[in-house]
């Protein structure tokens, strides 16, 4: 007996050791592991309500900010940060509303995350002059639509901060409460600080600007300046010493500058150490988020990203490069996502006017007919191939989007529509444009703009400029770069140079283009969502409130404007079960592939590589992966692998620019190149060189 006593308390003393031993962690150095992954290309601004130019962006800024409630890999809506919550109703006044307490965590500088941080988020959207296209998923609320309209204070809008914590939400009346709770798992409407938001639209671009509610946070940005290269930026202004906008002989406000250009080479996401987790109280910096740091080179090219790859360094291949979709290894270790909830496709500017030969030009893609004719000169099929994780767009809606009401079907696998003007038919196509009556096609050139850094989207603006001019037009694929900062910054009285303009995110907005490529990414699983903006009431742009006596709503940024779509969608808005819209929601896509304000080219589909020896990266259904508890099974391998990579291939890590910047070698001038230098001070690879202690 006394020998089984004496076993148990050593066995007792044994796991009491070990606990003290995990929690060591919180007085110890070591932070945690740095893994160095491949997320995406180069990310200019991580502003939540503006992350649905492509996937790799929201999955990026996915990582920073948490939603309110979130979508599970089951498709199940579930509370990420709200606690608690409840629908009412007061039968005496017939009022319909919600109200929802937020969990206890706090932003990546301390403050917590309050309900004065949800009403601005959601206010911000509504503001009658923002534009914003998710500002539709709130017009449930009591006057949301109304202040977006111009039509009442947003004041009188019906969110209120009740407590710190407690949020309490008047709706317009009896509304469909699973489609608003699939509303709120949208990163557009995730919480946000005024004091951050408030410092200028430059607030998401730099880690010193910049604060986050998610798992990881900003920790650095490396841009790189290329003074071989003018961009000219149609949308910023030029300043006076004392930061007024500079104006012309005539009183006139001088808008559109040229800059140089200028790139992220890459960033860090750092753990968020206040995420459910409290210093004051030492618990361990492990207790929410395992990682401590996720590296991501975006300058590699990819031959350079094999190399790392293979040889252990990096881990996980979340946005492939266009020319690596065909590499065996690629290939061999590739998990794609069966949907997606991106389309990629073509906006045309229905009031751009086109170079006809003539000087006021001619609006071209106001014209039905030419609209119809451009996208039957597509060739999805051939494009779905080349781009390898793609398939052939046969609507608008992507094929991860749920069906309405019902998350157990897709939009897509319920649509029984096809649509003729998605077809290939050059034949046709040279028919409608005969019917047109714009004359001769050889009349005109415009452009078809794309980002410069994704090479996929360049890939199909050269084959779809191809295709269109084979009809007889003068077609360009236009490359629209990133340009050095050049806004004025009031809190320091300059302008600062660390940050990146992305002068085609800029366009977009703006409508400052012809024809412009696109992923359109849906900003919740819901088909009204990726619809509704296309519809004038619910584009979410801005209205011009200069004159206050003549203000109206402003179309989609395409310029479409249907009567027909219109009603639809105001049809469809007065449902109140989300189910009952269904055949509703199949008729407006109906319509918007009949009249083509956008051409659809290839659903996207989801696809990472990702080595063996990263583990726990579970995804959410929007997210690929959440990053937030991974580790790598063998670190010490990792460091030393690691420290053999960039030992070998200093040089190139060190000289990452194109040609032509290496021949005037002006960006180096002031570079130690040292490689003392370079392994400490170096963000992503400085890790490999400093000592680490094994997790306990």
């Amino acid at each position: 007996m006394m020998k089984r006593i004496f076993a148990l308390l050593i066995c007792l003393a044994t796991v009491l050791c070990a606990f003290a031993g995990c929690s060591s962690n919180t007085d110890d150095d070591y932070k945690g592991q740095a893994i160095t992954a491949y997320l995406t290309t180069n990310v200019y601004d991580l502003d939540p309500a503006r992350a649905y130019t492509n996937d790799a962006l929201a999955d990026v800024v996915g990582l920073m900010f948490d939603t309110l409630f979130k979508l599970d890999s089951n498709k199940k809506v579930v509370k990420s940060l709200v606690k608690e919550y409840e629908f009412t109703e007061d039968k005496t006044t017939g009022e319909h509303g919600m109200w929802f307490r937020l969990k206890d965590t706090k932003w990546s500088d301390g403050q917590y995350v309050s309900a004065n941080d949800v009403v601005f988020a959601w206010k911000r959207l509504l503001e009658v002059e923002s534009s914003f296209e998710a500002a539709s998923l709130l017009f449930d609320i009591k006057n949301a639509r109304a202040a977006k309209e111009g039509d009442a204070s947003i004041d009188d809008v019906g969110i209120y901060a009740e407590e710190e914590l407690m949020v309490t939400v008047k709706f317009e009346g009896p509304i469909d409460k699973d489609q608003f709770l699939l509303n709120l798992t949208s990163l557009a409407l995730a919480p946000l600080r005024e004091d951050i938001v408030s410092k200028g639209d430059d607030w998401a671009k730099k880690p010193a600007t910049i604060v986050c509610s998610g798992p990881f946070r900003l920790g650095r940005v490396n841009v790189k300046t290329d003074t071989s290269e003018e961009i000219f930026d149609p949308n910023s202004y030029q300043y006076t010493e004392k930061g007024d906008i500079a104006l012309d002989e005539n009183g006139n406000e001088i808008k559109g500058v040229a800059a140089y250009s200028q790139i992220i080479t890459d960033f860090v996401l750092e753990r968020n150490a206040y995420y459910y987790r409290d210093p004051s109280k030492d618990e361990s910096l492990f207790k929410s988020v395992k990682p401590y740091r996720i590296c991501v080179d975006c300058s590699l090219t990819s031959e350079q990203l094999m190399t790392a790859y293979e040889a252990g360094i990096i881990s996980y291949i979340g946005n492939i490069p266009l020319d690596l979709r065909d590499n065996e290894t690629i290939k061999n270790n590739v998990k794609v996502a069966d949907t997606s909830l991106s389309t990629n496709m073509i906006y045309l500017n229905q009031n751009a006017m086109v170079n006809n030969g003539t000087e006021a030009g001619y609006a071209l893609f106001a014209n039905e007919k030419v609209r119809q004719a451009l996208s039957l000169a597509v060739d999805r099929a051939t494009l779905a191939k080349d781009i390898v994780y793609a398939e052939a767009a046969t609507g608008i809606v992507p094929t991860g989007v749920f069906a309405s009401g019902d998350s157990k079907k897709t939009f897509r696998g319920n649509c029984t529509n096809t649509y003729e003007y998605l077809k290939l038919d050059t034949d046709l196509a040279v028919q409608l444009l005969e019917e047109a009556d714009i004359g001769k096609t050889s009349w005109y050139s415009f452009s078809i703009s794309y980002p410069a850094y994704d090479d996929v989207q360049k890939h199909i603006a050269e084959t779809v400029a191809e295709a269109w001019s084979d009809l007889g037009f003068d077609v360009e694929a236009k490359a629209v770069g990133t340009v050095m900062n050049n806004d004025w910054y009031k809190p320091t009285e300059s302008i600062p140079e660390d940050i990146c303009d992305d002068t085609y995110a800029e366009c977009l907005r703006s409508g400052q283009f012809e024809a412009i490529v696109l992923d359109y990414c849906a900003a919740s699983a819901d088909p009204y969502g990726v619809l509704a903006p296309f519809a004038k009431a619910f584009s979410g742009q801005g209205m011009d409130m200069s004159d206050t006596e003549n203000y109206q709503l402003t179309p989609h940024v395409t310029g479409y404007d249907s009567e027909e779509y219109n009603k639809k969608m105001e049809d469809i808005y007065d449902i109140q079960n989300a189910k009952d819209c269904a055949t509703a929601l199949y008729e407006a896509e109906k319509i918007l592939m009949t009249d083509m304000p956008a051409i659809p080219t290839v659903f996207n589909k989801r696809a990472v590589v990702q080595s063996d020896d990263l583990k726990s990266t579970s995804a959410t259904y929007y997210l690929t992966t959440n990053f937030q508890k991974a580790e790598l099974k063998n670190y010490e391998e990792y460091l030393e692998a690691g420290k053999k990579f960039v030992t070998d291939n200093f040089e190139e890590l060190t000289f990452r620019t194109s040609n032509a910047a290496k021949d005037t070698m002006d960006v180096y001038k002031d570079i130690d190149t040292s490689f003392e230098n370079f392994k400490t001070a170096n963000t992503i690879y400085m890790h490999f060189f400093a000592e680490k202690k094994e997790e306990k």
